[in-house]
């Protein structure tokens, strides 16, 4: 199955997870702003054509994606701080990480959640949460077996690109802000879901919907029998007061328009 089935959590330790203190904040934009600093001047090495320890990964999405999709085979860890995400890349990325987590990768992704929708909060509240984490963190960045960084390079012809960086120095300071944001962090799983009656499962299977997974696709991440899915589907369809999955999803995202950041 592509997703191990999850227990029932208890995370009452979360009581106010939406929340991020004065002094956490201040701890992340410090390392934040060291990270930068190094961004940029390795950016300019290589704008410069100054020898510097970091490649172009690729330019423009397609190509960064293709040649992301050759070299994750081969890492073994990946700390992830993500800065924003909509629910159609979702769709794409979290099979996509789960395949590379059973193939063995070991990955932490926390997402910066001040910048998320409520619906890609839902998304993720599904997933693993020993894997994915809500937490405070504005600069998007990937750390690849502790020792090279990705993040964004130079605009190329008006592409964007991405760079992997092996230079110490950046190394560190991306280390240093992936200890703030980290300490931020709490379990995707800890947020509230926006629908009352709901099970663990049923939230999982809500939050699958969101991506357009069809029964087959929610029982294998879930590890469930599809029989299982289908019976916790017209659940759901009913407490939505929704005939199909389409008037479900319309229906859930005006509750989760309502709900507050």
């Amino acid at each position: 199955m592509d997703q191990r089935a999850l227990p029932e959590q208890d995370f009452s330790a979360f009581a106010d997870p939406g929340r991020f203190s004065g002094p956490q904040r201040l701890r992340v934009t410090e390392a934040m702003t060291r990270l930068e600093a190094e961004r940029l001047r390795v950016v300019r090495a290589m704008e410069r054509g100054q020898p510097v320890a970091a490649r172009v990964l690729g330019r423009g999405g397609e190509e960064i994606n293709r040649n992301l999709s050759r070299e994750v085979p081969a890492w073994r860890t990946l700390d992830s701080i993500n800065a924003n995400g909509s629910v159609e890349q979702l769709a794409v990325s979290l099979p996509n990480n789960t395949f590379a987590m059973n193939a063995g990768l070991r990955m932490t992704s926390v997402w910066h959640r001040d910048a998320l929708s409520p619906e890609v909060r839902l998304v993720l509240s599904g997933e693993d949460p020993e894997v994915y984490f809500f937490g405070y963190g504005p600069l998007q960045m990937k750390i690849v077996d502790r020792v090279e960084v990705l993040l964004a390079g130079p605009v190329v012809r008006n592409r964007t690109t991405v760079i992997v960086v092996r230079d110490a120095a950046c190394v560190a300071a991306a280390r240093h802000y992936w200890d703030a944001v980290r300490a931020t962090a709490y379990p995707c799983a800890a947020e509230e879901p926006p629908a009352d009656g709901l099970t663990e499962r049923q939230r999982r299977v809500v939050a699958l919907l969101l991506t357009c997974s069809s029964d087959e696709q929610i029982a294998r991440r879930l590890g469930l029998s599809v029989r299982t899915v289908r019976t916790e589907v017209a659940v759901i369809l009913d407490l939505l007061d929704a005939p199909t999955r389409f008037v479900a999803g319309v229906r859930l995202r005006e509750r989760l328009s309502r709900v507050t950041s």
